[in-house]
This record gives C-alpha cells, structure tokens and sequence, in this order.
C-alpha cells in the first residue's frame, strides 16, 4: 500500500514537473517567435504581446508548485528576451512617432499616413502644400539629423509625383511657383544634409 501511494505520488511529481517545462518552454517559445516575426512595431501591436506573455505567465502561476532549477532558468531567459524585445519595440516605436510627427509638422496633422499618400493633393492646394513644405523645412533646417533629411527626401519625392499626376491641371503661375520653390528646397537640402551628415560623423568619433 505505501510502495503504491510513493510511486502514485512519484508519477505525480513527474507529471507535474512535465507540465510545468511544458509551459515553461511555450512562453519561451511564444517569445522567440514573437521576435522574429515582428512586421509592425506599433503600440497596438505591442500591447498584444505583451498581453500573450503576460498570460502564459499566468498560467505558470497559477499552477502554485515550486519550480525545479530547470525550469525557472528556462523562465529567466525568456524574461530577458521579452525585456529585450521591449526595448526594441519602444525604440522603434519612437522612431515611428518622430516620422509622424515630421510629416504632420510638414503636411498637417493626419494627412500623410505610412503609405505616403499624396492623392489629397490637388491642382487647387498643390502650390500652398509646396510653399508649406518648403518654408516648413527652411524654419527647421538646422534641428534636422541625418534621418530626418532621409526622411524629408522621401516625403518630397512623393510629393513630387503626386505633382507630376496632377501638372496637366495646374494653372501656368501656380506651376511656375511650384517649381521656385523646388530650387529653394533643392538648395536648403544640399547644403543643409551634408552639414547634418559631418556632425554626425564627428559626434560618432567622440
């Protein structure tokens, strides 16, 4: 009777060590998934993971029993990988905020999204929209990094075919103010990118 009660007991101990692997493994699993197959580093997207974990965690502790060396080790890693993975997301999802925030600055508020739009673009406002832009970017010139010129240059691209769709519409002065305002941000560019670039260069050699 007692030889059977200790290797019931036994069994159950086994059975029990396996599930809590099981789960162990599971969250780090999820974790290492998770990290790389990221496609949208948004917060929406991170609250969803974040959700995910949180709840295999929940599932480990709700099961109450004493987690063996192995499996609490199994359990750090997948911790610091989700930390990592945290501070991955909050880096990239700066650097999206800042992009959006550029373009807001440059076109208004909610006009140009991720996929760079510019079909609001009329024949009506495409002169105001170059002269905002343009003067946008004068006014702000000497905050701009590397990237944010990076940036600018695909933004003005975009919006220079948007313009080329639309030319057979404009009308003869708007087209003419258009392209003065080309040649001013061509120049401010030029100048102003290679400026960024050099301090760049010489605060990485600091």
């Amino acid at each position: 009777m007692i030889v059977s009660v200790a290797a019931s007991a036994m069994v159950a101990c086994e059975n029990n060590s396996a599930k809590d692997e099981k789960i162990a493994a599971d969250i780090e699993n999820y974790v290492d998934s998770v990290s790389t197959n990221v496609s949208n580093y948004s917060k929406e997207t991170w609250e969803d993971i974040s959700a995910a974990y949180n709840s295999k965690k929940a599932e480990m502790k709700a099961e109450g029993r004493e987690l063996s060396a192995e499996v609490k080790e199994d359990l750090k890693e997948a911790e610091q990988k989700f930390e990592a993975l945290r501070t991955k997301f909050e880096s990239n999802i700066k650097a999206v905020e800042s992009k959006q925030a550029m373009r807001d600055e440059l076109f208004g508020a909610g006009k140009v999204g991720n996929d760079l739009s510019f079909a609001w673009v009329t024949a009506a406002n495409a002169k105001d929209v170059y002269i905002n832009f343009v003067n946008t970017v004068d006014k702000n010139k000497d905050r701009y990094t590397r990237e944010d010129w990076d940036e600018i240059k695909v933004l003005y691209e975009a919006l220079d075919n948007r313009k080329n769709e639309i030319e057979k519409d404009l009308s003869g002065p708007d087209n003419r103010e258009i392209a003065k305002q080309k040649i001013k941000f061509v120049g401010i560019k030029a100048v102003n990118r290679i400026t960024a670039k050099v301090e760049e260069n010489s605060d990485s050699k600091k």
